[in-house]
């Protein structure tokens, strides 16, 4: 069966796509990784890493959870009392939503 121009340009796009995804996944799972690992902490986070593309796509309340003493649980209620759904992504935050976050875990940083 012939393939033509179009089939194969589109299926190099795909490719490439997915590649692109997968890296940005990987990146990310070094992000939470590295918080878990305590070598980058919230303020890290939102204020000297908010240009990292990685740290950008990344769902806060994975963020919150990959900190040692914050758990599932305690990440939810937490963003619940600022008024933070758990779809939001750090990139989305506004000024005051990171202060008042960076407020909120003062105890961990």
């Amino acid at each position: 069966m012939a393939t033509s121009y179009l089939s194969e340009s589109v299926e190099a796009d795909r490719k490439l796509a997915i590649a692109s995804a997968l890296a940005l996944r990987c990146e990310m799972s070094q992000v939470v990784l590295d918080i878990a690992n305590e070598r980058l902490n919230l303020s890290d986070l939102l204020i000297k890493n908010a240009d990292h593309t990685a740290t950008k796509r990344l769902y806060l309340v994975k963020a919150l959870e990959a900190i040692p003493s914050v758990g599932k649980v305690k990440a939810r209620r937490l963003m619940g009392e600022l008024a933070i759904t758990e779809k939001r992504r750090i990139e989305s935050l506004s000024v005051s939503e990171r202060q008042a976050l960076l407020d909120k875990f003062e105890f961990l940083i």
